[in-house]
């Protein structure tokens, strides 16, 4: 189960970056810092504090979809819960 919901996560983040990489084409903030239009150039641009809250954000995340449970013996306790299942439909698909 832990692969399976791994493989669907990490999915569904290289589908939204990609979907990232072809905004930034076309879409940019105001200011000399945004006007960097390719990724690697726009990276290295980046402040260090902006990176970290980025990380902070990223590890919150993990936290409260696993509902703060760290291993995957932990993560599938709960024998009804479907690997990718977080909950989160808006679209009632």
């Amino acid at each position: 189960k832990w692969m399976r919901e791994s493989e669907l996560k990490h999915g569904r983040i290289c589908m939204l970056a990609t979907a990232g990489i072809l905004v930034q084409e076309f879409v940019h903030l105001p200011g000399a810092a945004f006007s960097k239009k390719v990724a690697l150039e726009a990276w290295s641009s980046a402040p260090r504090g902006g990176m970290i809250q980025i990380l902070v954000a990223i590890g919150l995340i993990e936290l409260v979809s696993n509902r703060f449970a760290m291993t995957a013996t932990d993560m599938f306790a709960d024998p009804n819960r479907k690997p990718g299942n977080l909950g989160f439909d808006p679209l009632n698909l």
